[in-house]
């Protein structure tokens, strides 16, 4: 199979915007970038991706540029760019907001309704839905 090159190259960029959501690469989501594009790649990284990830701007990374090459792609290819990204947010094992509002901004750019990948981001509950939840656990029900 024959992979394009540039697309993977657009893809790192897009999981190394992930990476510096949160204005940090740590070292655990560098080696899980590498790892999921040689896995796409199904071959060692070309020297030319490597010295990408390497020099990588994030302040000169558009997010939506990146997006706008997969805009076209099948529901279910913008769903597994995100896992992508999804799992460079696992990586560190951090729950970061801003890595996950990255994530809903890339969803936003390939045009996904919330419900295509809901399952992937934070929750964040305002206090009446916490005080609603909290109210259903100890209302007894007839």
């Amino acid at each position: 199979m024959a992979v394009n090159v540039e697309k993977i190259r657009v893809i790192a960029d897009l999981l190394l915007g992930a990476a510096y959501a949160d204005q940090n690469l740590s070292g655990k989501e560098e080696a899980s970038i590498r790892a999921m594009l040689a896995k796409l790649m199904e071959t060692d990284l070309p020297p030319a991706v490597s010295t990408q990830i390497e020099k990588f701007d994030a302040a000169k990374f558009d997010l939506a540029a990146a997006a706008k090459d997969f805009a076209s792609d099948p529901p279910m290819k913008k769903r597994e760019l995100l896992e992508l990204v999804a799992g460079v947010h696992d990586a560190d094992e951090e729950l970061d907001l801003d890595e996950d509002a990255y994530m809903r901004k890339l969803a936003e750019a390939l045009g996904m309704a919330a419900s295509e990948y809901q399952d992937l981001s934070i929750e964040v509950l305002s206090i009446d839905d916490l005080k609603e939840r909290f109210e259903d656990l100890v209302v007894e029900t007839a």
